[in-house]
């Protein structure tokens, strides 16, 4: 049983992929333009001719002209000189078009070497983009047993096998056989030799990666470059949803926490810019220190510009607090207050509506007929 971590690095590449697809929509336009061109047009026609020559045709005619008399064979010496010749045609005609095909490449990407360039750069930025740990897969054993190397016996068994044809098979039968089957005794001797060789492990990993797709190993036992049971550590740390995979260090770590704290390249783990002190103590980055009092961070999900966070509770705060009264409330951020929501300032509030859910109630009942009808908050009623 193995582990495999889907990954993706979407969301560490849109403005690099929005460029590539830019940057391969700017060559295309560049090389249609070019094929367009009449120096490409001019340089096809001749490349399209280049299938045949008025030099291969009379030789072809004069081939055709040997075997005219069908009641007498050609001169094969006159048969070999005139295929050679058409060959040599062939030959250099073949050389003419790929030196055309050549000219033409050149036309068409005549004008595109900067952004060639850039594309090569833009899809190496991508692949070496950090990705994010979408999902985490229980797999197939990474290791399987393969036959051990057998390669220098099955060329003693060749070299036995030609052996044969040194055996003089003009003898008597009797004695050709008996040599024949002393090598195959050897045969036999190596054939066993060879299945005898021990099998041994091979890593399987990136043929599973890619059998769950997008996939990397990640090793349930390794924690911080060290693998809990003794083993080998492999990618630094096991993966969960929401790390990061790093094609260059070939690691999983969790994001960064704070801003002023680095990766520890050995562990790929991360580290305050000062050692924690033993017992309990909370990370202040504004300050980038340790604190022995309750102290949460502010997160990156602030609801509102004029929120507050409160950093003994984690949570953002209003600056003015929520009516309890069981009336719905929705916050305005234009005027820092709570508004109701209703939908007309007439209306009001019954807790006791839509089966104790509670809901908003005109000052009139909606009138019970087969006509449809708005409210006019100015007129307060139903028209």
């Amino acid at each position: 049983m193995a582990y495999y971590a889907k990954i993706s690095n979407q969301e560490f590449t849109v403005a690099e992929r929005a460029r590539l697809r830019e940057a391969l929509n700017e060559k295309d336009v560049i090389e249609n333009d070019n094929r367009a061109s009449d120096g490409y047009v001019a340089l096809k026609n001749m490349y399209y001719s280049k299938n045949t020559s008025d030099t291969l045709e009379t030789l072809q005619a004069e081939l055709n002209a040997l075997y005219s008399d069908i009641d007498n064979s050609p001169a094969q010496e006159d048969v070999d000189t005139l295929n050679s010749a058409i060959q040599a045609e062939k030959d250099a005609l073949a050389d003419e078009a790929q030196e055309l095909l050549e000219q033409m490449n050149a036309l068409e990407e005549e004008g595109t070497e900067d952004l060639v360039a850039e594309k090569q750069a833009l899809e190496t930025t991508i692949s070496n983009a950090l990705c994010r740990v979408t999902a985490v897969y229980t797999g197939s054993d990474e290791i399987v047993m393969k036959p051990g190397d057998s390669s220098a016996i099955q060329e003693e068994i060749q070299a036995l096998e030609e052996s044969k044809k040194d055996i003089d098979y003009t003898q008597d039968e009797e004695v050709w056989m008996a040599e024949v089957e002393a090598i195959q005794v050897q045969i036999r001797a190596k054939i066993e030799e060879a299945n005898a060789v021990p099998q041994v492990e091979f890593d399987n990993s990136v043929y599973w990666e890619g059998f769950y797709g997008g996939c990397k190993r990640t090793s349930y036992n390794t924690q911080g470059g060290v693998h809990k049971l003794g083993g080998t550590p492999f990618r630094k740390n096991y993966a969960g949803v929401g790390y990061i995979y790093d094609p260059i260090r070939d690691a999983f770590y969790a994001e960064q926490p704070y801003d002023s704290w680095v990766l520890n390249e050995d562990t790929c783990q991360w580290e305050a810019p000062t050692l924690k002190p033993e017992g309990q103590y909370y990370w202040k980055e504004d300050t980038t220190e340790w604190v022995d009092y309750v102290y949460y961070n502010p997160d990156n999900n602030q609801p509102y510009p004029s929120w507050i966070w409160d950093t003994t509770t984690g949570v953002w705060n209003p600056p003015a607090e929520k009516p309890y009264d069981g009336i719905p409330y929705v916050w305005n951020e234009d005027t820092t207050s709570w508004d109701t929501t209703s939908p007309y300032p007439s209306w009001t509030w019954n807790a006791e509506a839509n089966r104790g859910l509670g809901d908003w109630e005109a000052p009139i009942s909606y009138p019970i007929d087969d006509s449809e009808y708005m409210w006019n908050e100015e007129t307060l009623s139903w028209e």
